[in-house]
């Protein structure tokens, strides 16, 4: 958990968003749950499967997939 988000390789917009909110390190995003974490502008897909891979969860557990309306 002590990966720096600069070695991950992220999109720049989303690392400078990180680094503006004083995340440095994956460890600094731990008491983040994963939703919050993707309500961060600029988080998606690939930098969220990165991000939730160096902290060692589980990118999209915990979350519900939407139904198709009827």
């Amino acid at each position: 958990m002590d990966t720096k988000l600069t070695d991950l390789k992220l999109k720049p917009g989303l690392l400078a968003e990180l680094m503006q909110l004083g995340f440095e390190m994956t460890g600094d995003m731990a008491h983040l749950s994963n939703p919050q974490c993707l309500r961060i502008p600029g988080m998606a897909g690939r930098d969220w499967r990165k991000i939730a891979a160096a902290m060692g969860r589980e990118p999209f557990s915990g979350m519900q997939k939407r139904s198709a309306p009827e």
